[in-house]
C-alpha cells in the first residue's frame, strides 16, 4: 500500500485541522468530501473549526459515525428494520422457549430471569458475527480450550444453537443487527463506488473489528480515500492488521507538565476541581471550547455539576455525556412503587412501603385546588395517624380512604388554616392519586400495558405536580419516555409475565441498560464529557477526574459468556486489547494538551489507575528520583478531631414562664435527674422522637401490650378479692387477642403470631406463678387501675399515672409493670447515696418513680406513707416468682421511712432547681453512661460519646 494513502498526525498537533487541510474544496462547496469518525462528537468541532477558517456560509463535508455510515450504505439497497435489543432478547427468549435443551435447562425459561442472560447472549452472537467467526468454529470451541469446565462448555454448546438460529429468524422476520449490517456491508463494499466523493477520509481510529478491516482495506485500495490517525502507543500493531507497515515515530514520554492530586474520596477530587476553575475565573482567565472536563465516571457528574459548573454561567459550559436511568430521583420514585406494589398481601398495602412512597415529593406535591401544601398536609397526617398505630403494618387502602377519624382531622387541620374544602373532596382526592398510581400498578395484560401505565403515571405526575419545576425532571423524563417507547415498538410488547413481580423485575433490569443522555452541541465554554466523547478532540486545559483503576481502564467485568482463553483462541477482543483502546486515547488526549490535571482517589479501597503508575515511573526515572509523592498534590480536609462537650442552657424569659405553669411527672423528672438538656428538649421544647412504622417490633411496643393487657385484665376485677377461681387466663386470653386484633388486623402472621404466642404464655405464668402464689396465702384486692392523679404540692404542680394500686392484707401497694428483666434501671442506691453530695444523685438513683408515685398517692388520699408501698414487677425476667420480679420501694421485714424522706427531700431540691431561674439546665455528669442511646445526642453533638457497655 502507497505510503500517501494516510497520515500520521502528531499527538500533539489537532486532529481537525489536520482533516480541514486536506478536505478538497470547492470555493465554500466541501460536499463532495466524506468524513468517517468512530464517533459522533468530533462533526460537531469539524463544522465549527471549519466555519472559524472560512469566515462566511459554506457547504460542509458529509460526515458520518463509522455506524451511521454502514447505516447509510446498507439502507441504500436493504429496505429491512434495524434491530433494537429489545427486539433481539425477545426472539432469543423464543429460541430458549423452543429449544429442547434451553440454557440453564429450566432457569431462565421466565421472561424476567432471562431478560439479563438475553442481553449477554446477544452481545457474544453479535461479536461473534461481526468478526466472522464461522459456526463451525463455535460449536468446536471445547476443542480449542483445554479443560474449559463442563458447566460453561454446555453454555458454549447453547450459544452455537442461537448463533445459528437467531439470524436465520432476524432475516426471516425481516430485521436486521448492527452486526449482520457490518458484515453485509463489508462483504459488498467493492460494490459501492461512492463517486460523488472526491476525498473520503477516515479519520481517528485505533482498534477495529474483522468487518471494519475488511471494508478498510477495500476503501483504502482506492485513490480517492486518505486514512488519517494519531501516532500513539499500538498503533503500528493495528495498522498492520489491514495491511500498512508503519513504525510509530511517537516516543514513550510526555514532555509536558502534568498535574496529580490525590484524594481521600470523590467529594475531595470534586472540590479541588472546584478551586482550578476559581482560580481560573479570579485570574480573568476564559475557559472556553479549548477546555475540558473529563468524567471517566458518571456517578462524578452531579458533584461536579453542583460544586464546579454552578461557578460558571449557564451558557459557558456544555455537557455530553449519558447518565444512568437507574440512578435518577424517577427510577427511585418507580422502585418505590413497585416495592409498595410488591408488598400487598390480601388486598392491603405494607404500611412502611406505603409511606415511603405517598412521602415522596413527586406524590405529596400533587396539587389541590392548585395548592401543593395541602397535599401535603394531607399525607403528613396520615403518616402521624398511622405512626400512632404502628404496630398495624397492613391497611386496605380502601380503609385509608374512608377512615372518618383520619377524615376528621384533616378536615379541622384545613378548617383551622382556612381552607374551605369538605371530608369527600378530602376523600376523592386520595381516592384519586390511589387510582392513578398504585392500583394502576396491580394488574398488566402484557409488557406494553405494563409500558403505557408507566407513561400515564410519569404523564400524572408532570402534570398534578411541582415535580416539572425541578430542572432536570424534564430531560430525565423524557428519556424515561423513550425507553418505555421502545418496550412499545419492540417484539417484547407482547410478553406476559405470571404476576406484576415479573414486570418489576424486567423492568429494574431493562432500565439498568439505559442512560439519560447529556448531548450538548453548542461547542462554547467548558467541555464536559465522558472518556470515550473525548477520542480525537485535541484540548488545551484538560482536567481529568477518577483515572482510578477499575475505571480507567474499565474494570473487567465479565459481561461475556465466553471465557478468556476460547475468546483469545477465536480471535475475539479481550479486556487486554479494551486496555490497549482506552490506554492510546489517553494518551493522544493528553499529549494533545498544554495544562492537565489529573485526580484520583486513593485510600483503602482505590488506587490510583496503571496509566498514572506509568507516568509516574517515567517521570521517575527521568528525575533519578525514587519517591513518586513529589509529584502528586494531596487535597485534604480540614478536619477537627476535637470533640465538643455540651453546652448549658441559660433559662430564657420564655423558658421562666413556660415553668411557672408546668406539670411535673415522674420521668420528667427522672429525665431531668439525667441530663438537664435531656429535660430541656424532651419537656419544655416539647421534641419528640419522630415514630415509624417499621414492621418490626420494639420493646416499647411489646411494653404497651403487655400494659394494655394488664390494665383491661384487672379493671375487669376492680374492687374484687382476688382468687384462684377469679384469675382465669382465658379471659386475658380474650383480651390479648382483641389487641391484637385492633393493632394487627383479624389475622396477624408472622412476627405479630410468634409475638402474641410469646406474650400470651408469659402472662399465663405471671398469673400461675406470682398472683396465684399471692393469693393463696394472702387477701389482694385491686383498687385501682391506670389510676391518674393531678396533684399540687408545695405550689408544684404534679401529675402520675399508676399502673395499678392494691390491697395486699392491710397495705396498699402501689404496682409499675416493666417489660425489663434488669433492675439497676430502677434500683436505688441508699448505701451509697449522699444527699449532700448533688453529682451522687445521678449515680445512685436509677428512677425516682416509685417515691414520687407514693408520694402523689398519699397526698391525694391523706394516707401516711408508712402504709403504703410501691413495687416495681419486672415482667421481663425470664423466671416468674414472687422474689425474683418484685422489685420493691421499702424492705418489708424492716421498712426504712428515712430512705423515702431522704428521696421526698431530693424529688423537691430537684424541683427548685427546675424553676430556679438563675440555675440554667447543665449536660450530665457522666455522658458515656447518659449519651450513648439518647434522642438528643445528634442536638447536643454527643453522638461521638460511645457507651460503657
Amino acid at each position: 500500500m502507497q505510503s500517501q494513502r494516510f497520515i500520521a498526525d502528531a499527538p500533539q498537533n489537532n486532529l481537525i485541522n489536520k482533516i480541514i487541510y486536506n478536505l478538497i474544496a470547492d470555493g465554500q462547496d466541501y460536499s463532495r468530501n466524506m468524513v468517517i469518525f468512530p464517533n459522533r462528537r468530533p462533526a460537531h468541532f469539524l463544522r465549527k473549526e471549519l466555519a472559524k477558517e472560512i469566515q462566511t456560509s459554506f457547504i460542509p463535508p458529509v460526515i458520518f459515525s463509522i455506524d451511521d455510515f454502514i447505516d447509510h450504505v446498507y439502507e441504500h439497497e436493504n429496505k429491512d428494520i434495524k434491530l433494537d435489543a429489545l427486539d433481539a432478547v425477545s426472539i432469543l427468549y423464543k429460541l430458549q422457549r423452543e429449544s429442547s435443551s434451553p440454557i440453564g435447562e429450566r432457569n431462565f425459561l421466565e421472561p424476567d430471569s432471562f431478560f439479563p442472560l438475553g442481553l449477554k447472549i446477544y452481545s457474544d452472537i453479535e461479536e461473534l458475527f461481526i468478526e466472522k467467526i464461522p459456526l463451525s468454529q463455535v460449536k468446536e470451541i471445547d476443542q480449542l480450550v483445554a479443560d474449559i469446565p463442563t458447566q460453561t462448555l454446555n453454555r458454549l454448546k447453547k450459544l452455537s444453537y442461537f448463533y445459528k438460529e437467531f439470524y436465520e429468524k432476524t432475516t426471516e422476520l425481516g430485521y436486521s443487527s448492527r452486526s449482520s449490517r457490518y458484515r453485509k456491508v463489508s462483504e459488498q463494499i467493492k460494490n459501492y463506488r461512492f463517486s460523488e466523493f472526491e476525498r473520503i477520509i477516515l479519520a481517528g481510529f485505533f482498534a477495529l473489528t474483522r468487518s471494519e478491516k475488511d471494508i478498510f482495506k477495500n476503501m483504502l485500495s482506492r485513490d480517492n480515500t486518505l486514512l488519517i490517525f494519531k501516532d500513539g502507543t499500538g498503533i503500528g500493531e493495528r495498522l498492520a492488521e489491514i495491511g500498512i507497515n508503519y513504525k510509530s515515530a511517537c516516543s514513550e514520554g510526555l514532555s509536558l507538565e502534568i498535574h496529580f492530586y490525590s484524594s481521600p474520596d470523590t467529594h475531595g477530587q470534586v472540590f479541588g476541581l472546584s478551586r482550578l476553575i476559581k482560580n481560573e475565573i479570579e485570574r480573568g482567565s476564559h475557559l472556553d471550547e479549548k477546555s475540558l472536563a473529563a468524567l471517566p465516571s458518571s456517578d462524578t457528574l452531579f458533584p461536579v455539576i453542583h460544586n464546579c459548573l454552578s461557578l460558571l454561567s449557564p451558557d459557558s459550559y456544555n455537557i455530553s455525556m449519558g447518565y444512568p436511568l437507574h440512578r435518577t430521583p424517577i427510577f427511585g420514585f418507580i422502585n418505590n412503587l413497585m416495592e409498595l406494589v410488591t408488598s400487598i398481601n390480601d388486598d392491603k398495602v405494607y404500611i412502611p412501603d406505603y409511606l415511603r412512597f405517598v412521602l415522596h415529593p413527586y406524590i405529596k406535591n400533587i396539587h389541590l385546588d392548585n395548592k401543593i401544601e395541602l397535599t401535603r398536609i394531607i399525607f403528613h397526617t396520615i403518616e402521624d395517624e398511622l405512626s400512632a398505630k404502628r404496630m398495624n403494618t397492613f391497611l386496605s387502602l380502601w380503609e385509608i380512604e374512608n377512615d372518618e377519624k383520619l377524615l376528621n382531622i384533616i378536615f379541622d387541620k384545613f378548617t383551622e388554616s382556612g381552607e374551605n374544602i369538605s371530608k369527600e373532596k378530602i376523600s376523592n382526592h386520595i381516592k384519586t392519586i390511589h387510582e392513578k398510581t398504585i392500583n394502576k400498578f396491580t394488574f398488566f395484560r402484557d409488557t406494553r400495558d405494563f409500558s403505557e401505565k408507566c407513561r400515564e403515571l410519569l404523564l400524572y405526575i408532570y402534570n398534578e405536580s411541582t415535580a416539572r419545576l425541578h430542572p432536570l425532571f424534564y430531560p430525565f423524563s423524557e428519556a424515561f419516555l423513550d425507553s418505555l417507547q421502545r418496550i412499545d415498538k419492540s417484539l417484547i410488547k407482547d410478553i406476559s409475565f405470571s404476576d406484576t413481580k415479573g414486570y418489576f423485575t424486567f423492568f429494574r433490569r431493562y432500565i439498568m441498560t439505559c442512560d439519560t443522555p447529556f448531548e450538548g452541541t453548542p461547542l462554547r465554554g467548558l467541555q464536559v464529557l465522558g472518556f470515550l466523547e473525548t477520542r480525537n478532540l485535541s484540548f488545551d486545559n484538560v482536567y481529568m477526574l477518577d483515572v482510578n483503576e477499575d475505571i480507567l481502564p474499565a474494570a473487567n467485568k465479565e459481561k461475556s459468556l465466553i471465557p478468556f482463553m476460547a475468546r483469545k483462541n477465536l480471535g475475539l477482543p479481550t479486556y487486554i486489547d479494551s486496555d490497549k483502546i482506552f490506554e492510546y486515547y489517553f494518551e493522544i488526549l493528553l499529549k494533545g494538551a498544554k495544562n492537565v490535571h489529573i485526580f484520583f482517589v486513593e485510600n483503602d479501597s482505590a488506587d490510583k489507575s496503571r496509566f498514572i503508575e506509568k507516568m509516574l515511573w517515567e517521570m521517575q526515572k527521568k528525575d533519578c528520583q525514587l519517591d513518586s509523592k513529589r509529584y502528586i498534590k494531596s487535597i485534604q480536609y480540614d478536619v477537627s478531631l476535637r470533640n465538643p462537650a455540651p453546652k448549658k442552657i441559660i433559662k430564657t424569659g420564655k423558658v421562666i414562664e413556660a415553668l411557672q405553669d408546668f406539670t411535673y411527672s415522674a420521668s420528667a423528672l427522672d429525665s431531668y435527674l439525667v441530663c438537664g438538656l435531656r429535660f430541656y428538649y424532651n419537656h419544655i421544647l416539647d421534641l419528640q422522637k419522630k415514630q415509624e412504622i417499621t414492621g418490626d417490633f420494639e420493646k416499647s411496643d411489646i411494653g404497651s401490650l403487655v400494659h394494655n393487657a394488664l390494665q383491661k385484665y384487672f379493671k375487669q376485677r376492680k374492687g374484687e378479692n382476688l382468687s384462684e377461681q377469679n384469675l382465669s387466663p382465658a379471659d386475658l386470653d380474650n383480651i390479648l387477642d382483641s389487641l391484637f386484633k385492633e393493632y394487627f388486623g383479624s389475622e396477624p402472621s408472622g412476627s405479630a403470631y410468634l409475638i402474641k404466642r410469646q406474650i400470651k404464655k408469659h402472662l399465663h405464668e405471671l398469673l400461675k406463678k406470682y398472683y396465684i402464689q399471692i393469693v393463696k396465702n394472702n387477701t389482694l384486692k385491686i383498687i385501682d387501675c391506670e389510676y391518674k392523679i393531678d396533684i399540687r404540692v408545695n405550689s408544684y404542680k404534679l401529675k402520675g399515672r399508676l399502673d395499678s394500686i392494691e390491697k395486699r392484707n392491710d397495705k396498699t401497694v402501689i404496682i409499675d409493670y416493666k417489660t425489663s428483666s434488669s433492675p439497676s434501671y430502677y434500683t436505688i442506691r441508699f448505701d451509697k447515696l449522699n444527699i449532700h453530695d448533688r453529682d451522687s444523685w445521678q449515680e445512685y438513683i436509677g428512677s425516682l418513680q416509685l417515691p414520687f408515685y407514693m408520694l402523689l398517692y398519699s397526698e391525694s388520699k391523706k394516707i401516711d406513707i408508712s402504709n403504703l408501698q410501691g413495687m416495681f414487677l419486672l415482667l421481663g425476667k425470664n423466671i416468674i416468682t414472687q422474689k425474683e420480679i418484685e422489685l420493691p420501694f421499702f424492705n418489708e421485714e424492716s421498712p426504712d421511712m428515712q430512705s423515702y424522706e431522704t428521696i421526698k427531700s431530693i424529688i423537691f431540691r430537684l424541683l427548685g432547681e427546675i424553676s430556679d431561674s438563675s440555675k440554667p439546665f447543665i449536660p450530665a455528669k457522666n455522658l458515656r453512661k447518659s449519651c450513648p442511646f439518647c434522642d438528643y445526642k445528634n442536638l447536643c453533638g454527643t453522638q461521638w460519646v460511645l457507651s460503657l457497655q
